[in-house]
């Protein structure tokens, strides 16, 4: 049985299940110098590589879609 709010909430949750996990990727420092993190959309950190490029692509081929933060 369809009610409005199913049509409304329909292209929503459509939307929530085709969209690719965000990552961000950010500039830290660690012990070991400068390095770029690769957080959760959470904030959570999942890693952290040497150079931007680094975590840009190692986010890509675990199918999260990465994003810059300055």
């Amino acid at each position: 049985m369809d009610s409005p709010e199913n049509e409304m909430i329909a292209p929503v949750a459509s939307f929530m299940l085709d969209a690719s996990p965000v990552a961000y990727v950010r500039p830290v420092m660690t012990d070991k110098g400068a390095g770029f993190a690769v957080c959760a959309g959470d904030g959570t950190q999942l890693a952290i590589f040497p150079t931007r490029d680094a975590a840009y692509f190692a986010a890509k081929q675990h199918d999260l879609e990465p994003v810059h933060l300055h």
